[in-house]
């Protein structure tokens, strides 16, 4: 076959690789999108400020009330249940933001709570196969006005079927959509008031982490946020511990509950000092912090954590002790059968010259 022909051929092959490829990506999301089961798509909002985003982004006065709406469509061939919440905005521990009811929901100076602000009676809401239907909310802004955003998220979840739950497959088949709502104040705040509080340790999935609550106490986002952590022995200049991020973000007036991993190795009970560095954008922080792990706090969570595991020395050692005594009865053996054969040669011996 000539050069041509073959590199005609393996870019034949490549093209053909690379559709196979293509049309089973195609394929994958189609069947995604279908296991769903539901779109949701909001109404816009005579209020918005900015027309270019497709989440609600509202401006209104003090005491005026709105009704926004968000349509709702089983795209399933069977009927479905969709149940309707609504939360205010938390920072989870993977520095994102988080729109919908979070375990780890706590704020600091929230000017109000957006989840009290906008209410609806569709808490939930059937649809019929191919169905669509408007679930209105409806938003009352606080008698007295506020600086910065409120910011939150209106959470539209596919309950599982009595089916699909007897077949224990209802973690498996939630699917849930997040729109967000953002309420602006008398003016945007661009200066951030950030702070640290007490340095803790917990357990995270089985693995032990240190605990840096970053505090966001203005109502504004702060945003590509970069954390640089470096922890010390008390008094000591080699560093323990260190972690660094980038890309993060933190909604308004919420907690940042950062933690820093400390592998597969045993918490280390001991005085300890942290220098965590903060960046977002222009603004930056620098706290230093001294905290302390107690003999008691690292005992219980080693005791539960996925930890590596060092040389079991004792297994060693019963392993060498059995080796070694399967030795010594190999050799008394050996020698048994030594001596057995020496005494019937001897015996031979004695036999011939009598």
């Amino acid at each position: 076959m000539s050069v041509g022909k073959r590199l005609r051929a393996l870019l034949a092959t490549a093209l053909v690789g690379v559709m196979s490829l293509f049309m089973g990506g195609m394929a994958q999301s189609a069947k995604a999108d279908s296991a769903v089961g539901f779109e949701i798509s909001p109404v816009r909002s005579s209020s918005q400020v900015d027309s270019n985003v497709s989440y609600f982004d509202l401006k209104l006065k003090p005491k005026q009330t709105q009704t926004i709406a968000v349509k709702v469509h089983n795209t399933s061939n069977a009927p479905i249940t969709i149940n309707v919440g609504i939360s205010k905005a938390t920072t989870n521990i993977n520095g994102v933001v988080a729109y919908q009811r979070a375990t780890e929901n706590k704020s600091a100076d929230l000017p109000y709570d957006l989840a009290k602000l906008v209410t609806t009676d569709q808490s939930e809401v059937k649809l019929d196969k191919g169905q669509v239907k408007t679930v209105k909310f409806q938003i009352k802004m606080p008698a007295k006005s506020y600086d910065g955003i409120l910011a939150g998220g209106l959470t539209f979840l596919k309950k599982a079927t009595a089916a699909e739950t007897k077949k224990a497959v209802a973690v498996n088949n939630q699917y849930a959509y997040t729109e967000a709502v953002v309420l602006h104040g008398d003016r945007d705040l661009t200066t951030n008031h950030l702070t640290m509080n007490k340095i803790t340790v917990e357990q995270l999935n089985g693995r032990n982490v240190i605990n840096f609550p970053l505090v966001n106490h203005t109502a504004a986002y702060l945003n590509k946020v970069q954390t640089k952590i470096k922890i010390y022995h008390r008094g000591g200049q080699k560093v323990v511990y260190h972690q660094n991020l980038t890309n993060g973000q933190m909604a308004p007036s919420s907690i940042y509950k950062l933690p820093v991993r400390t592998g597969q190795n045993a918490l280390k009970a001991g005085k300890y000092t942290a220098v965590v560095k903060v960046k977002s954008k222009k603004q930056h922080w620098q706290f230093k912090q001294n905290f302390v792990i107690t003999q008691g706090e690292a005992t219980n969570l080693n005791h539960t954590a996925v930890l590596k595991q060092g040389p079991n020395w004792w297994l060693y050692i019963g392993i060498g002790l059995l080796i070694l005594l399967l030795i010594i009865l190999l050799i008394w053996y050996i020698r048994r059968k030594q001596k057995k054969i020496k005494e019937l040669e001897k015996q031979l011996n004695d036999k011939r010259q009598s």
